[in-house]
């Protein structure tokens, strides 16, 4: 009896999971490795002009999300206020058969060589030429700038400690003055073709451009100058 019924029942149970296998069959996903690919090629072609320095590495992502398969190939976006360097976004949708959107997270860097320190340099003390040297590294992070020649920051002061290894940033060094609170400068003075030279003195810190107290030595006359270069000014 029991055998009959189990040879009755095996028909129907043999269609039931060939059922089952056949709507399985139909719930297919879109591989991950899909959309991360997309994003991907979005971001190469969105950076094509800035050569091939150019790190891209996109999040991989949850492993339980599961999307409806695409059966069109996948939209590629940029999210609102567009992509840039560093942390970024690119949105992927899907049209059909069931529409969805997707935001993907991603890191655009540019390697490049940039100047760091070869030792430890305290805060005050001026940059020498053997203390720095070049090494590769991804600039997007250095949101504070950067330099590429270390002729750029040798003979700088700096604000504070330097560490081995770390890139030097311009909010480290003391600005540069063109012109310092007493220095001897020259004053030139123009009137019509026939320029007048003279020596003074800066009573201001001043920048190319700006008018700073200053005073001629000969006469103790004081005046304010416009800085022209390192060591001159110009009265009109």
């Amino acid at each position: 009896m029991r055998r009959q019924i189990i040879n009755l029942l095996l028909p129907a149970l043999s269609l039931w999971c060939l059922a089952g296998y056949a709507l399985g069959a139909t719930e297919a996903y879109q591989p991950h490795a899909t959309i991360l690919s997309a994003v991907e090629q979005h971001l190469q072609e969105e950076f094509s002009q800035e050569g091939d320095n150019l790190t891209i590495k996109v999040s991989p992502l949850d492993h339980r999300l599961q999307l409806s398969s695409c059966d069109s190939p996948l939209n590629t976006f940029d999210p609102p206020g567009g992509v840039g360097l560093g942390r970024t976004t690119v949105g992927v949708s899907c049209e059909s058969p069931k529409p969805w959107t997707l935001y993907v997270s991603a890191n655009v860097g540019r390697e490049m060589p940039v100047v760091v320190a070869l030792r430890d340099i305290a805060r005050g003390a001026p940059i020498n030429q053997e203390d720095l040297g070049l090494e590769v590294m991804d600039t997007s992070h250095l949101l504070r700038g950067h330099f590429t020649e270390v002729e750029e920051v040798s003979g700088q002061t700096l604000k504070r400690t330097l560490r081995r290894g770390q890139a030097v940033t311009p909010s480290m060094l003391v600005a540069q003055k063109t012109i310092r609170r007493g220095e001897q400068i020259t004053i030139l003075s123009a009137i019509g073709p026939i320029e007048v030279r003279s020596q003074g003195k800066a009573l201001r810190d001043g920048n190319s451009g700006d008018l700073i107290p200053v005073i001629n030595v000969s006469s103790k006359k004081k005046f304010e100058a416009r800085v022209v270069s390192s060591g001159l000014v110009s009265v009109n």
